[in-house]
Order: C-alpha cells, then structure tokens, then sequence
C-alpha cells in the first residue's frame, strides 16, 4: 500500500478539531473495540484458481492475514521481515490463531460468516476489526475463494507478492496524531518525553504508574524492540499482549504510516 500525500477533508476537519481532555481522551480509546463497520449486502464470490490468485496476494500482503496465519496460512511460515518481537507476540497469542489449513477445526462454515469475522473481528482474540479502508468490502471478498483454495478444494497459484515497504508518511501529521487520537502521548509522555505526562487526573496517573510493563522510551532507540518499519507498523496496528499497547482500531493505515514518520523524528532527536 503505498502512502498518499493527499488529505481528504474528513481528515483535515478532524486534525482541526480541539483535544477536551486526556482524561476523556482515554475512556473513548478504551471504548474503541465497540465501534464496528456495516455489514455488507453481498458475499457471494466465485472460486476457481482464477479468483483464488487475487485473495492470495491481498493474504500474503496488504490484509497482513499472514502475519498471524503464516504465509499460505501455514502457521509455521511466518513472514520473513517480522522481527523476533513480533514473532514472540505472535507464539504467545492466546487464543492461537486458528489453522486455516484444517478446515476440521474450523468454527466458521459459511463465506458470509468469514466475511462478517474478517470485516468485524472476534472479541477478545487478536482478530480486531478491519474498516473499509485497510480492506474494502471486494477485497474481503476476494479473500474468500483463496481461503477455501487452502481448505483444499482450490490449488493456490505460485506467484508470491513483494511485501509493501513504503511505510514512512507525513512526520507533521503523526505529531499531531500522536499528542490527540493516537493518544500516544498519555503513556509515552509529551514530545516521547516519559516523565512529561499531558494534564490527566491523579487516579489515571496512579493506573500508569502501576503498569507491570512501563511504557517505552521512543526516544532511545537503544531500549526499544521495534527494529525496523515493519515492525513499528505492526506494533500500533496490533498491539503488545499482556501490555497496555492495544491494537490502535481507531487509527487508518495512513495515520499509522504518519505515527511511524513522527516516531522517527524523536529518535534522530535523541542521537
């Protein structure tokens, strides 16, 4: 996915929009997994070999379904840009995503069903949900007949797609992002600053300052785990289990790739 310099008015009229409170701020993150997109009217695809090399390359690329599933949903291929801290996330997911290989162990069992889980997400699995403009409603639909081709009644074609790299977006966008909706700056601290919280009340601090695992340092490259883009990217889209890092539901692919230009800004600081 490569990262537009075009801004929609939707998004200038939002950066536009005043900050009413930290405090206020981090009840409506809390409150994000509640917000889900229409369903769509339609699911019905095709599913021959045809069908199936469109999804495979939406799989193993822009739907990062592989990240969790393996490349080809093999669980044991993972990608090979993840870093190991990635990986790790990934081994200690709990629930496991599923095999999609072992269409025995699958809960799902129609193509309307797979698409409501791809589009909306499973509760309290690592499976959060997409909007329309990380996948459209005919991308999700173009999944389907590859997901049954690895079921096994379809083979998959052999062409594998190049990972997307342009991850970097606008640096000036993602401070703003960062200090407002990313609400980033509540635990990392002003400017990356961990010690210069923004203006919250005395019982959201206390909740901070008993985090089992405090908050990283963005300013110094040397502590953190994220080595590259790629994995910075997957870090905001999907969070830390067992951290206060949640997957960022809120936030499209072009805000991520904007958070991503600003993070860099405050290690080249910090050098």
């Amino acid at each position: 996915m490569a990262t537009s310099s075009h801004r929609t008015p939707e998004r200038a009229r939002r950066a536009k929009q005043p900050v009413t409170g930290v405090l206020c701020l981090a009840i409506a993150l809390l409150g994000v997994s509640l917000l889900w997109a229409e369903s769509p009217s339609r699911t019905k695809t095709g599913h021959g070999p045809a069908d199936a090399e469109q999804g495979r390359a939406i799989f193993n690329g822009k739907g990062l379904c592989s990240t969790c599933h393996g490349i080809d949903g093999y669980r044991d291929r993972l990608p090979p840009q993840l870093s190991k801290n990635i990986r790790d996330n990934i081994e200690h997911l709990s629930p496991a995503p599923p095999d999609l290989r072992q269409a025995a162990r699958l809960t799902l069992t129609t193509d309307k069903q797979r698409f409501e889980s791809i589009r909306h997400g499973h509760l309290r699995t690592a499976m959060y949900p997409l909007s329309k403009e990380a996948l459209s409603d005919e991308e999700i639909r173009a999944l389907l007949p590859y997901l049954a081709s690895i079921r096994g009644t379809v083979s998959p074609p052999a062409v594998l797609p190049e990972p997307d790299t342009s991850l970097r977006g606008d640096a000036k966008s993602g401070r703003q992002l960062y200090h407002e909706l990313g609400g980033c700056a509540i635990c990392h601290g002003i400017e990356g600053h961990v010690h210069r919280r923004p203006p919250m009340s005395a019982d959201l601090a206390k909740r901070l300052d008993a985090l089992p695992a405090p908050p990283a340092n963005l300013r110094d490259p040397a502590t953190l785990k994220s080595q590259n883009d790629e994995d910075r990217y997957h870090s905001i889209k999907r969070g830390h289990p067992g951290t206060a890092m949640y997957p960022k539901t809120l936030l499209r692919d072009e805000d991520v790739r904007d958070l991503i230009a600003y993070l860099a800004t405050l290690r080249e600081t910090a050098r």
